[in-house]
């Protein structure tokens, strides 16, 4: 039977609109802002939720905010809603997403893959770019309009304007989180959502990664940081101790002029030692992208995000190819950034160097955690720059001064390997992250997305999910396979794990989806393969598979 040319309208217009939006919110701006094609994306695992984008417009100054919406893989109809906010300030909650914990990472010929390690598996993750200026929103504001109350007001207006957008996600678990700078953002924010509620969201928590909260404190922790982990001289440390005495370290390494002339020669003395431009401050034992190095003034200005920022599994230079990316006029239209072409970068440096910063968001907290809101504080043990001995100080007795509840212990990831330690304070979590830097999950994907749940869905809930497996969990004698992610041991390289959803990855996958080993790898291998078999010739026995692996 042939349709009519009006049924088929019908059924085309009902099967473009999401189901559970029918009826609700405006249909027609979010059928606007719906992606329905990812330019570039090459990958097995195909995406297999759905995804929304564009600028919201707000009542003042023409500020219009850049969002990106991922819905969940579980169950996008009920699953909490978690805000991403980056930090700066004037830096894009997009780089978060494809350098550390959304579903996508763009290699190095921009093509795009699934992150096995993405945090949207059972959550709705929500990354805006705020403020305006930064990323593709817009625009670039006067400068009285950069500040904590400004840029505040208009997050506020924003969450006001999306969920009457999106009212399925009313009256849900709604979550706040990000890192760095966005330890002011998000208490701010927060203070704001708790002192004066938006009726239809359910603000249930909030978790801040290596924050910026207070410059004092956290200052005062750089000299030590580098210090203990072997960065600078003894010499030089004793020297920073005698002559900084009352002076405010992150001042001091700001502007030279803010410190007496001592403290500067000792705090300068010591950044030399420290930074010989390839050194990464944002995660000590990480690697920079020689592609383009931004490092060498970076510790001048610790809480300038202008550089290249470690990626860990991912790839130190990820930050390079997102930017390319994201600068391609086929993907600023296909997430209905276009118009005129925006030359997108992480950071606007106008931005941050327009914004006036608090000092502080500790004068905050007392209001937020009397509201009974869960909350988590985290940091990678590897960042110099917002290290973990600051925060502790300014959550304990050079700050907050919160009671301990439970004395530091160690808490561990789904692989069975220490993941870090950890601190429960009244009404506030503390945990340390090992071996992450500024950026966690870009660092340790699968412990920061078993953090992240454990923190929304609780220990027990947890405990319970299936994790991704990984390289290091063959080699170290951890054997689970994952029911929804295979690893196939033959030819692992470090980096994200391919998806099978038959389980194991073959070899011909693998070989399909990377290409051959390098020269020196199939050398090796080869070797490798020769003395093996003339081992088992000259004992003639069997061995066991763990023996194997020792070879």
């Amino acid at each position: 039977m042939r349709l009519s040319w009006f049924t088929c309208a019908v059924v085309g217009a009902v099967m473009a609109a999401p189901s559970y939006y029918k009826n609700e919110g405006d249909i027609p701006v979010l059928n606007a802002h719906k992606i329905t094609q990812l330019p570039n994306f090459n990958d097995k695992r195909p995406i297999d939720f759905d995804q929304y984008a564009g600028r919201i417009p707000l009542s003042v100054d023409g500020v219009q905010l850049f969002y990106w919406l991922v819905e969940s893989e579980n169950d996008p109809k009920n699953d909490p809603l978690v805000l991403w906010l980056n930090g700066g300030p004037g830096c894009s909650s997009l780089a978060g997403m494809f350098t550390e914990l959304g579903p996508f990472v763009v290699q190095g010929d921009l093509s795009v893959k699934r992150n096995t390690y993405a945090w949207n598996r059972k959550t709705n993750m929500l990354f805006l770019e705020s403020p305006a200026g930064v990323g593709f929103s817009k625009p670039l504001l006067d400068p009285s309009h950069y500040n904590e109350e400004y840029t505040t007001d208009r997050a506020y207006e924003f969450l006001e304007r999306f969920f009457d957008m999106y009212p399925t996600y009313q009256h849900r678990p709604f979550y706040i989180m990000g890192e760095s700078y966005a330890g002011r953002y998000i208490p701010f924010l927060v203070h704001k959502l708790v002192t004066t509620p938006i009726g239809n969201v359910t603000l249930a928590g909030f978790a801040i990664g290596n924050p910026a909260t207070d410059d004092k404190v956290d200052g005062n922790a750089l000299m030590d940081y580098y210090y203990t982990h072997g960065m600078i001289s003894r010499q030089n440390y004793q020297a920073s101790v005698k002559a900084c005495v009352g002076e405010e370290i992150r001042k001091c390494l700001s502007s030279h002029d803010q410190c007496s002339p001592d403290c500067s020669a000792a705090l300068k003395a010591g950044i030399i030692e420290v930074d010989k431009q390839k050194l990464n401050p944002y995660n000590i034992y990480g690697d920079v992208c020689l592609l383009e190095n931004g490092q060498a003034n970076a510790l001048h200005y610790p809480l300038h995000a202008t550089a290249i920022i470690p990626r860990g599994d991912i790839g130190p230079c990820q930050d390079v190819f997102t930017k390319s990316y994201l600068q391609l006029n086929t993907v600023q239209r296909a997430i209905h950034a276009d118009g005129d072409h925006v030359p997108w970068s992480d950071c606007n440096h106008n931005v941050t160097r327009l914004y006036t910063r608090s000092t502080s968001a500790l004068q905050l907290y007392p209001r937020i955690l009397a509201s009974g809101l869960k909350a988590l504080i985290y940091s990678g043990d590897a960042d110099s720059v917002v290290n973990f001995i600051g925060t502790e100080r300014w959550i304990a007795d050079e700050g907050l001064n919160l009671t301990l509840e439970q004395e530091w212990e160690a808490w561990f990831g789904p692989d069975k390997q220490l993941a870090g330690y950890a601190q429960q304070y009244t009404n506030l979590t503390f945990k340390t992250v090992k071996g992450a830097g500024h950026m966690v999950a870009a660092v340790r994907p699968l412990h920061a997305l078993f953090l992240f749940e454990c923190f929304v869905f609780g220990t027990q809930a947890c405990e319970s999910f299936i994790y991704p497996s990984d390289g290091l969990e063959l080699l170290t004698g951890e054997t689970h396979q994952s029911a929804e992610y295979g690893f196939n041991p033959v030819g692992y390289r470090p980096g994200h794990v391919g998806y099978s959803p038959g389980g194991r990855i073959s070899d011909t996958e693998r070989l399909s989806r990377d290409g051959p080993p390098s020269g020196g790898a199939w050398l090796i291998s080869g070797i490798g393969i020769v003395l093996l078999v003339v081992f088992i010739l000259a004992h003639v026995q069997s061995f066991r598979r763990s023996t194997y692996m020792r070879l």
